[in-house]
């Protein structure tokens, strides 16, 4: 993934993408004066109130407040991140965005071009076998005894290879692609001097990306795992890596579960488990492509979601790998809970055997992680004995040593306490004694609210809360000198982006300032690139109904003048000191003076 996505290229890709064209497919617009309107697809009306400029490449509805410019519309919509929003765009519009770390060249794109193509081809093949009265026999038979419907494997694009040497190549040479390109993306192996098909009498998973992409596929077998010679082959075939499929930065069903839209996210090990609790109604799941989990994973989990649930085996490798997981998972500052099953070792064994709402309920008494840590060494000790105490209290610590939250920590140390009857000054003494061997033990970073204070400080910017009327006179002002440089010289010679009220105004006035220094105009849309959450509705809110206002020097005049006068207010009704207050209350009785002679 880019680290940094060029200016350029991220003009490039919304110059090629038109915010009408795109929201039409989600949304019905009609004309409405200079913009179009519709129903907002962000909450339920039955009036429009959401509208998109096609001149400012922005939309925003007066309803709920949404606003931005469309690669905001498309992360809103589908749920995802600034980047993925961008290729999505970029792949639209056929545009190739350069990546980080790979050695960029034209050649390199092409090729990821070309197994991205070949994946696609591929899936329709394997559906296409699937649903064969004759060769898709096999793999239907063996979905029909695992429950899995055809509505089902639609919905995941599965499908059957079927039991030949090369009818998959057969099949993509027939599409323009050479032998080595096949070899070289992942669906054919060159063995003794000869080519097969990688997959073989397998029923296939596609792997699916957040942006829609075929990245690679799972194949599993359907009997037992022994070929006719005898010897064992794997249950599970996965591809091999190659320039678009990472197993370890990508994870099976994410493409649905980021729609789900929840606070969660349900981690299992296996495809069919993911498969079963997605069509009994609970979408957010996911799995792990044959690999434990990796901090990109965890990292990609928590875009989608600030929960991560761990639904593994209930057997021995099964709770070693959510242990591993919650480790993983809160090392990249995320937070888990653990799903532990009775009598059934997986999702898709428990919901056959006991249904989906005993699932449901499972799910909603999931286990907090460092609970489930303590429980697991609890069980190993007899806590009614001495000896057993001193053994699990040296073993609980140490889970504690983990954990950054400084009230987490302190709760389960009280808890722990009451349980075995230890002091609760003992075990938290016991804590110091191992965290403080820790030498390198890293102080918290600083948010980046406390960040901008501090600076805020060092600049000698007086913090205070603005008023309603100080507000709307910024943002008006902001919205008029992004159009006219004449009016933006009129406003620099009295104010300067750091004497904006909110850090939203700062960074917009930055970037109109910054841009006509450059002698360029101000792009509205390019700008709200560089917001997030709900700090791009203020932002785009800057450039709405822009054509209400007057845009003459008169008007600009006018709202300095306010913007100026209700900072003295504040600062009158703030202050406590008398001799400072008198020259307050004069400087505003000059304001208004002044302000009475250039009106007349």
């Amino acid at each position: 993934m880019p680290r940094r996505i060029s200016d350029d290229i991220i003009s490039k890709i919304c110059d090629e993408n038109d915010i009408i064209d795109y929201v039409s497919g989600y949304v019905q617009l009609k004309k409405s004066g200079r913009d179009y309107s519709g129903l907002c697809p962000f909450h339920n009306e039955k009036t429009p109130s959401f509208h998109v400029s096609q001149e400012k490449q922005l939309f925003h509805c007066f309803g709920c407040g949404a606003s931005g410019n469309l690669v905001q519309f498309v992360m809103k919509t589908e749920n995802l991140d600034f980047v993925d929003a961008l290729k999505l765009l970029a792949d639209r519009a056929g545009i190739i965005i350069p990546e980080d770390g790979d050695n960029f060249s034209d050649k390199n794109h092409e090729k990821k071009k070309k197994i991205l193509a070949m994946n696609k081809y591929a899936a329709r093949f394997f559906y296409d076998c699937l649903k064969d009265n004759g060769a898709g026999e096999k793999g239907r038979a063996y979905f029909a005894q695992r429950h899995i419907p055809m509505k089902t494997v639609t919905v995941y694009g599965l499908g059957y290879a079927p039991n030949g040497r090369d009818l998959l190549i057969k099949h993509l040479t027939s599409k323009g692609f050479s032998v080595d390109e096949i070899v070289e993306g992942g669906l054919a192996v060159s063995r003794d001097g000869r080519i097969y098909d990688k997959f073989r009498d397998r029923v296939m998973f596609p792997i699916i990306d957040v942006r829609g992409n075929v990245i690679g596929f799972g194949g599993r077998i359907m009997n037992d795992n022994k070929d006719v010679n005898g010897f064992k082959i794997p249950k599970y075939l996965n591809s091999p890596e190659t320039l678009v499929f990472d197993k370890g930065k990508n994870l099976f069903s994410l493409n649905l579960a980021k729609n789900a839209k929840s606070s969660e996210i349900i981690l299992c090990e296996g495809y069919m488990d993911v498969i079963s609790v997605y069509q009994a109604g609970i979408k957010n799941i996911v799995a792990t492509l044959g690999t434990a989990i990796t901090e990109q994973q965890a990292k990609l989990m928590l875009r989608y979601a600030s929960e991560i649930l761990i639904c593994y085996d209930s057997d021995e490798a099964g709770t070693k790998a959510a242990i591993r997981a919650i480790d993983i998972i809160n090392n990249v500052g995320g937070r888990a809970r653990v799903i532990r099953l009775k009598n059934a070792k997986d999702p898709d064994e428990f919901i056959n055997k006991n249904g989906i709402e005993k699932f449901r309920e499972t799910v909603k008494k999931a286990m907090p992680a460092t609970e489930f840590k303590i429980s697991l060494i609890k069980n190993q000790y007899d806590i009614t004995d001495t000896e057993g105490k001193i053994l699990f209290i040296d073993e609980v610590v140490n889970v504690f040593t983990k954990l950054k939250d400084a009230v987490e920590i302190d709760a389960y140390i009280t808890k722990v306490a009451e349980d075995t009857g230890i002091n609760r000054d003992a075990i938290l003494s016991k804590y110091r004694e191992k965290t403080s061997k820790n030498t390198y033990r890293k102080i918290p970073a600083k948010n980046e609210y406390q960040k901008k204070a501090e600076q805020r400080k060092r600049n000698n910017v007086k913090e205070f809360k603005a008023t309603g009327s100080l507000i709307e006179a910024e943002k008006r002002l902001i919205g008029l000198i992004s159009q006219s440089k004449k009016l933006y010289k009129i406003t620099s010679l009295s104010m300067q982006p750091e004497d904006f009220s909110t850090d939203v105004y700062r960074r917009l006035a930055k970037m109109i300032f910054d841009s006509y220094k450059e002698d360029v105009s101000p792009d509205p849309a390019m700008m709200l690139n560089d917001f997030h959450g709900d700090d791009i509705s203020e932002a785009s809110e800057v450039f709405y109904n822009l054509e209400i206002y007057s845009g003459d020097e008169a008007t600009v005049k006018e709202l300095l003048h306010t913007i100026k006068l209700e900072k003295l207010d504040i600062r009158i009704n703030t202050e406590t000191n008398v001799s400072i207050l008198t020259e307050l209350f004069q400087e505003r009785e000059k304001m208004l003076s002044e302000k009475n002679t250039w009106e007349e």
